[in-house]
């Protein structure tokens, strides 16, 4: 049944809370101020695989609101059309964190349409995917279906499937390698040459990071050398900041605006062969 995005955004609210917020609060005082710390040195969000699952918990406490946000403004303002009356879309969201996507394409509804799309995440950390497998427990419902694969290795397609591969914030990890991208690059070239359709890719990343090499510019030059030029749609989106508050209410979280506005980059590509 469908719902508006008021409604849908209290959903997230009641997931954030049972899934997130409590068991963040749980951490120990000094495993919170680790992960603090960590943010102060210019390091959040930036996860490798040996980091513990309570930077995972804080890194999804602090930014998925906002990431979410973030990615479901450019999925609105975007062109790309949401899957009409018998179609299914299926979303590969690699990078995939704690289902980030699949809370923003919940929350897109109108454009979104979620009872037609398959969302399959992608994460290799072990923390990041136990919450993403919990926020999708309280969200599945509202998909065709959604869950995590073990690896992009073993994602199949069907030729009359329509794909849509996703990248939210990934783009500036610093713990993705060059070899990743390579693997990113085979997963794509792979299924836009099963596809009958067009494929579609859509990133948001930060645009004020200049310290680490970008990743997704690196994907567009390895799709190139085997003939795939993508059709590049720049999209342009004002998203304030948002916060979770220190206090909840009534069992519900109070987020908190910040000051200024995310700073992203974002396109969205048209892959063919």
């Amino acid at each position: 049944m469908a719902v508006d995005d008021g409604e849908a955004r209290e959903a997230y609210d009641d997931v954030f809370e049972a899934v997130i917020r409590r068991a963040w609060l749980s951490v120990p005082e000094a495993l919170q101020n680790e992960a603090g710390q960590r943010m102060r040195e210019g390091r959040q969000a930036q996860l490798s695989l040996d980091e513990p699952a309570e930077w995972a918990l804080h890194d999804t406490f602090r930014y998925q609101r906002g990431h979410a946000d973030v990615f479901r403004e450019v999925y609105r303002t975007s062109h790309h059309h949401p899957p009409s009356k018998g179609e299914r879309l299926r979303v590969i969201d690699i990078g995939a964190g704690a289902a980030t996507v699949a809370v923003a394409l919940g929350e897109a509804r109108g454009r979104g349409l979620p009872e037609r799309i398959d969302y399959l995440a992608f994460d290799p950390h072990p923390g990041m995917i136990s919450l993403g497998e919990q926020v999708l427990e309280h969200l599945a419902a509202d998909f065709r279906s959604a869950r995590y694969a073990e690896s992009l290795e073993a994602v199949e397609f069907g030729n009359r499937d329509r794909l849509l591969f996703t990248f939210s914030y990934v783009s500036h990890q610093e713990a993705v390698r060059p070899e990743d991208v390579e693997q990113w690059a085979s997963l794509i070239e792979r299924a836009v040459a099963r596809s009958d359709r067009a494929v579609e890719l859509i990133y948001t990343t930060a645009d004020n990071i200049h310290s680490i090499e970008p990743k997704i510019p690196m994907l567009g030059r390895r799709l190139e050398q085997v003939g795939i030029v993508p059709r590049v749609e720049n999209i342009v989106v004002r998203v304030p900041y948002r916060w979770p508050g220190p206090v909840s209410h009534d069992g519900r979280v109070q987020w908190e605006p910040g000051h200024g506005l995310w700073k992203v980059q974002a396109e969205r590509w048209v892959l063919r062969a």
